[in-house]
């Protein structure tokens, strides 16, 4: 039987012909003696099989030499490694050519971003972008895209609690019919508030609180406690008064030791949940700026199709936003290393943008050494499986969503974007439970989030748009909203691309819109289960 005789186009992805030395294979499975014809006019045979995801190389790499994807490096050859061979940890390491510098001409360097700014407007226009959406004014000033009404913990001793209120407050008391200008009830739970230290921990932590209540989707809000906690009611509500606008209106305290117990908690709680429904549905949608709308961006469970389909779509839609006036968002600092870390570098907007977002990457290995860990070990098992070789190259990937916009600044973790507009990155880690309210913490209202094994994550604080980076995740998995599959090759039959990069992203922009205006629940939000919300609680010891 004749092996196998394909052109390259047709099983495999190259991201950028004029730098690339591997390819990431579409097909299932490629078997040995795979003949691939190049589109240079050679030709090369698989020694090994390949499977979809896997990089193989397309010509000789040479010991020590810098193997590339996505048009930059992301590690050199511990052997060399022959022409067709799957490229993986096992044959390279991570880390850079010692000289190597993103291309002037590639991906924002400093000298385009005078450029960029002044095409803003016209890259807005052709993404046929209203000039306003409906949304909630908040007293502040802010905008909220949703009006939820949130029962907020003090810490994990009213976890449960917290929990049933909600869980019974949308079962018996809310419906969209009685409450029509309000989203919902969602539990926000957290899990410190004592055993912590006094000072600067706690302040940190009553602050983090403030903003979560205080977040422009919070249309009113129970704040419920143990009663002897270090966020006990008398200990925080000072601070909370000073960070909720209108916070007589919009807050209700509630005490478990003071009301007698859980039961009576609970029935407690209800009873101002339904005064807080009541308060909330007063306010209704009116029009609003788009540059009002802030965009987190967000991966996770991430494959090798990530930064060739879903992020480079999200990226597209995040310039778009960007240019009409608004925020995006884009966190997982660990995620941003390697050559992503200096081509992010080249596209700082000032030398104090470059120097916060070194500084950021020097703490958080730092912060990792701290436990004798080395933070280049971040891929989980599912990333490489889905073919990310290291955190170099599935830092390549997540640095596509940011788009191409300029860096504007760097936020620490739980610090509001406040005025400032363009993009920013939000230091957090990348686990996603803590990454995303992260990035609502900063600001956003809403967060597109890819993924390429599949996710359910949602958050207590906004909504959660899925963006699959493959048609088969799409078709298989229920919690994708967008299917960004189309821009592969097909995977059995090596049919080009249904969609490109410019129609994906549209599709995205355009989801992120109807979300805004409350057209549109992603799927995580419409479950009813997904309202996850985890704070950075080892950024302080626990005592």
């Amino acid at each position: 039987m004749p092996a196998p005789n394909f052109h390259l186009a047709t099983i495999a992805v190259l991201a950028v012909p004029e730098t690339d030395n591997v390819a990431a294979v579409v097909r299932p499975y490629l078997p040995t003696g795979t003949q691939i014809r190049l589109p240079s006019g050679g030709a090369l045979t698989l020694p090994a099989p390949a499977h979809t995801g896997q990089s193989i190389a397309l010509r000789r790499i040479a010991k020590n030499a810098p193997v590339i994807a996505l048009g930059a490096p992301f590690g050199l050859s511990r052997r060399a490694i022959a022409a067709g061979e799957v490229v993986d940890a096992g044959n390279i390491k991570p880390e850079l050519p010692p000289r190597w510098r993103p291309p002037a001409g590639r991906n924002g360097a400093n000298k385009k971003v005078a450029g960029r700014a002044r095409a803003s407007e016209g890259n807005a226009a052709a993404a046929n972008l209203p000039a306003a959406f409906a949304g909630f004014h908040r007293p502040d000033g802010r905008i909220g895209v949703r009006n939820y009404v949130a029962v907020v913990t003090s810490g994990m001793c009213a976890a449960s609690e917290a929990r049933e209120i909600a869980r019974r407050a949308r079962a018996e008391l809310y419906s969209r019919q009685r409450y029509p200008n309000v989203d919902g009830v969602v539990a926000v739970v957290q899990e410190s508030g004592c055993g912590m230290p006094d000072g600067a921990a706690v302040d940190c932590l009553n602050r983090l609180l403030g903003q979560a209540i205080a977040h422009p989707n919070i249309g009113a809000a129970l704040y419920i406690d143990l009663g002897c906690g270090k966020t006990c009611l008398a200990c925080s509500t000072p601070h909370l008064r000073a960070a909720v606008p209108a916070y007589n209106q919009r807050v209700r305290p509630l005490g478990i030791q003071a009301s007698g117990g859980s039961r009576r908690a609970i029935a407690a709680g209800l009873e101002r949940i339904e005064e807080l429904l009541e308060f909330a549905n007063q306010s209704q949608r009116a029009p609003a700026p788009l540059s009002a709308l802030t965009l987190g961006v967000k991966c996770g469970g991430s494959d090798r199709w990530s930064g060739l389909t879903a992020n480079p779509a999200l990226g597209w839609a995040a310039d778009r936003l960007v240019a009409a006036g608004g925020t995006v968002l884009i966190g997982e600092v660990p995620e941003l290393q390697g050559a992503a870390h200096r081509v992010l570098l080249r596209r700082a907007a000032t030398p104090a943008a470059a120097r916060k977002l070194a500084a950021a990457q020097r703490r958080f290995q730092r912060y990792a050494a701290m436990f004798g860990e080395d933070y280049r070990e971040n891929p989980s098992p599912g990333n490489i499986a889905g073919g990310l070789a290291n955190v170099y190259l599935k830092s390549l990937g997540a640095l596509a969503k940011s788009g191409t916009s300029p860096l504007r600044d760097v936020l620490d973790y739980g610090e509001p974007a406040g005025a400032r507009r363009g993009l920013m990155v939000v230091y957090s880690p990348g686990y996603d439970q803590i990454s995303t309210p992260a990035l609502f913490l900063g600001g956003a209202q809403i967060v597109g989030f890819t993924t390429g094994r599949g996710t359910g994550i949602g958050c207590a604080l906004g909504p959660v748009l899925k963006i699959s980076t493959n048609s088969a995740l799409a078709r298989d998995n229920e919690d994708i909203d967008v299917d960004a599959g189309g821009m592969l090759p097909g995977a059995e039959d090596g049919q080009p691309p249904r969609a490109d990069l410019a129609a994906t992203g549209q599709a995205i922009l355009e989801r992120v819109l109807a979300i805004a205006n409350g057209d549109y629940r992603p799927r995580a939000e419409a479950s009813g289960i997904h309202d996850e919300f985890k704070i950075w609680e080892s950024l302080w010891p626990t005592l």
